[in-house]
């Protein structure tokens, strides 16, 4: 039984601590490296990936061809500024700013 209790405080410190950094924005620039990391996994930068949750975003019609239109268009318009893509530079210099 302490032994549970011990690792239910120590667990307690750790989360208080977790928390108190996260809201004083001291992970901000661990956070940035995480999703850096995972767009990459992704073969997707800051601005492709940007413009397709923008495009994405909301659903202009209830038509199922417009919304498929929509979706290939922000796929194709993200993946140009994305990894591989024709304006992987402006993609790659854009999400440097971000």
């Amino acid at each position: 039984m302490p032994s549970s209790t011990l690792i239910s405080v120590v667990f307690a410190i750790i989360t208080i601590a977790l928390v108190g950094a996260w809201v004083g924005g001291y992970l901000d620039r661990y956070q940035k490296i995480a999703q850096d990391h995972a767009l990459d996994a992704m073969g997707e930068n800051r601005a492709s990936y940007g413009l397709k949750s923008a495009l994405k975003g909301q659903q202009l019609s209830e038509d199922q061809d417009l919304n498929s239109l929509q979706n290939d268009t922000a796929d194709t318009v993200g993946g140009l500024v994305g990894k591989g893509g024709l304006g992987e530079g402006v993609g790659s210099a854009l999400s440097e700013g971000l």
